[in-house]
């Protein structure tokens, strides 16, 4: 075993702070962390009043909110969406009608993992979509970030824009507050583009898989007669010193807007959320969730991406004989230098941090050290333990309580901290040479600290894959959705191939992307619930991005509109495979929009592809398997009981309507030499029309939904579609 050198250079100090100044109790683990950084720094000499955006659970007495100056932005049920004044938020807990404050961090965008590819499968291309629905009167919102209003896969045929509205969070109103709505298409049109929109192409990208218009007769996105509703927000604001503070009660106000204005026309809708943000063991999003599930319900429903934290390692056991057990934390996404963690244990447990300059390889020198024992926090009854200690690249702090968590194993500890820009270690039960009879249960913020073995090291090599998925998709209600992967290279517009994503290629064509978040939550549920493809996805590229040329390499197609050159792009995330499964539900939507979440869960768990038949599903990989657009149809339509009608939609085929005659093309000329017969039903299943040609005549039937069955004596061009008289 490699020899740890323990070379305590400089001094612990520790500091226990107690709640006696407001109630912290009542507020969620996040807003005590803005809190505190807001404390550090009231030195600033320029320094305004702050306020950030919370939810407030106010056992009705609203004049509360007119005495600390709070703004009501919104209200679900007992629950408020507030703006709140930072130094009022400690006088209001203290208050006896105030239930609890709520501000966890705001949602980032799930980001390409990187760009790629341009043999994107059919359904991007329009061409195995059933004819009959096109997502027509069915609303597709996208609450994301960096839209180009100007590029063509957001127009019609005929020049006009398909977005319809757009919110943005980030506008700066006259009076110093932010947050403006445009239900003008034409004003949509003038401001050419949201915010910020030179830093990526994300929200560009993302929506135009859900809903784009076919340019050029290519990259057709799903539901792409559907309306463009926009909601603009930038999770990264550039300091405190913004009139509001985005958290993520702002997020639930973006769903809000967009369903509230679905519920003014009387139209179904799906909005795409293709962020996310790691939960934590103790889930401080309480109130958020009560909201979030307040908001969906009948013809209204929300698909989230899984994430892309993949089959990081996320937590460790300490067995009840073992001495030891810990696990090297390296840096997320998120982030340098943050630690978040939470520590269940029934006993008494010695937990030691040991900070390194450096990557731990060899014989190594540790800086500093901060221990600390759970029966001495547990005493504070609820108080906060402040930790600190400095190595040479700067000081460490951490932030230690026991939580109000209710765990049947034990009392649960959180502990969060900020270091220097370096590397550090976690022992639980480092010191257990005296009190180490008894388990404990670690787990960590995946997107700010994941954990990671190291070799040769058994005491440091406990930590294990799982509960990766990201905030919301692990919510129930929530439509969560994994990435599949097919080919892992395509030929950008200079003629060249780009591999980069190999390295997150699955074994087989179909499969997970090694990049794909997998469950459990930490609830138990089985997540996520559905995959699609998301690697490689060629989608609209924003033609304001800055980096034109540091991009050009990923760049796929182009084309011209308006007098102007625009790009494809080929992106892979679970950013990307999460608006292909909320453009299918549009579709699903447009037939039958008073579907629920747990119908469209029930549809997607009876009509979903299973890639990996080695498995059972549903299972924390995939879900209940691969989305299935077109089975999925006839079983929202019911009519999955025709018994001479398949289940498969017919392949390389395409079907129209010209005049009084359903017309019938092949893409390989040579199958229309076979035989073949097609049968035309109700959705009743009454037989109404047959032939045996490419040409059937249908000027008998009167308008409306049917299904066709054709039969060909190939597999691949044999099956069914839904046809729209």
């Amino acid at each position: 075993m490699k020899k740890l050198i323990l070379s305590i250079l400089f001094t612990l100090s520790l500091t226990c702070l107690a709640n006696n100044d407001g109630d912290k109790t009542k507020l969620s683990s996040n807003l005590i962390r803005i809190l505190s950084s807001q404390e550090d720094s009231q030195t600033r000499s320029d320094r305004s009043i702050l306020a950030l955006v919370a939810f407030v659970d106010n056992n009705d007495d609203m004049s509360l909110f007119e005495k600390y100056d709070c703004v009501v932005k919104a209200q679900i049920g007992r629950i408020y969406i507030v703006s709140i004044p930072i130094n009022q938020i400690m006088p209001l807990s203290e208050e006896s009608a105030i239930e609890r404050i709520e501000a966890e961090e705001m949602p980032k965008p799930a980001m390409d993992v990187t760009p790629q590819r341009v043999n994107v499968t059919p359904i991007y291309e329009g061409q195995d979509l059933p004819q009959a629905f096109t997502g027509d009167g069915v609303i597709s919102g996208i609450f994301d970030c960096y839209y180009d209003f100007t590029h063509p896969a957001f127009f019609d045929a005929d020049g006009s824009t398909r977005i319809k509205y757009y919110y943005d969070f980030l506008w700066k109103n006259a009076d110093g507050t932010m947050g403006y709505a445009i239900e003008s298409p034409d004003e949509i049109l003038e401001q050419q583009h949201s915010n910020n929109v030179i830093n990526h192409t994300h929200g560009t990208h993302v929506a135009s898989i859900m809903a784009g218009s076919a340019v050029d007769g290519k990259y057709q996105g799903i539901a792409y007669e559907s309306d463009i509703y926009l909601v603009d927000f930038n999770s990264y604001p550039e300091d405190f010193d913004n009139p509001d503070i985005h958290t993520s009660a702002t997020a639930v106000l973006g769903f809000k807007y967009i369903f509230d204005k679905a519920d003014e026309l009387g139209k179904p809708c799906v909005i795409n959320f293709s962020s996310c943000t790691s939960e934590m063991f103790t889930s401080q999003r309480i109130l958020e969730s009560e909201a979030l599930e307040s908001l969906v319900g009948p013809g209204r429903i929300i698909v989230a991406a899984a994430g892309n934290f993949g089959t990081n390692a996320t937590y460790l056991i300490k067995e009840d004989d073992e001495q030891f057990a810990g696990a090297y934390i390296t840096n997320g996404i998120s982030g340098a230098g943050i630690i978040s963690m939470d520590i269940v244990t029934p006993v008494n447990q010695n937990i030691r941090f040991d900070f390194l300059g450096m990557k731990l390889t060899g014989d190594q020198q540790i800086e500093g050290t901060i221990k600390f024992e759970t029966d001495s926090i547990a005493s504070m009854q609820g108080d906060t333990c402040i930790l600190r200690t400095t190595v040479s690249m700067g000081d460490v702090e951490l932030r230690v309580y026991k939580t109000d968590h209710e765990d049947e194993r034990g009392d649960v500890f959180h502990v969060d901290g900020s270091l220097p820009n370096m590397t550090y270690l976690i022992l639980c039960g480092a010191t257990f040479l005296l009190d180490s009879d008894g388990p404990a249960w670690v787990y960590s913020d995946v997107s700010y600290c994941p954990l990671a073995n190291i070799e040769g090291m058994p005491e440091y090599s406990c930590a294990q894959p799982g509960y990766t998925v990201s905030w919301p998709a692990t919510l129930p209600f929530i439509i969560a959705v994994g990435a599949t992967g097919y080919e892992a290279t395509f030929t950008n517009i200079d003629g060249n191939t780009n591999d980069e994503m190999l390295m997150f290629e699955p074994d087989a064509p179909g499969l997970q992307a090694k990049f794909s978040s997998m469950g459990p939550t930490y609830d138990g549920l089985i997540k996520p619930d559905v995959v699609a493809p998301g690697i490689n996805i060629n989608a609209a590229y924003n033609s304001f991005y800055s980096d034109f040329e540091g991009n050009r390499k990923y760049l796929t197609y182009k084309t011209k509109y308006n007098d102007k050159d625009y790009y494809y792009m080929a992106q892979s995330g679970t950013s990307m495979a999460a608006p292909v499964v909320a453009g299918v539900i549009a579709l699903w939507l447009e037939a039958n929009p008073k579907l629920t979440p747990q119908d469209i869960l029930n549809t997607i768990a009876e009509c979903s592809n299973h890639p990996d038949n080695t498995l059972t599903y549903p299972n924390n990989i995939y879900g209940h398997g691969s989305i299935d657009a077109y089975k999925g149809l006839l079983h929202v339509l019911d009519i999955v009981d025709i018994p001479s009608l398949s289940k498969k939609h017919a392949q390389d085929v395409r079907f129209y309507v010209d005049g009084d005659m359903l017309k019938i093309d092949f893409d390989d000329a040579d199958a229309m030499n076979n035989k073949i017969s097609v049968s035309v039903y109700t959705l009743h299943g009454i037989l109404v029309a047959t032939g045996n040609d490419t040409s059937i005549d249908v000027s008998h039937l009167p308008d409306g939904i049917y299904a066709v069955q054709l039969n060909t004596g190939s597999a691949k061009t044999s099956g069914s579609t839904l046809i729209k008289l």
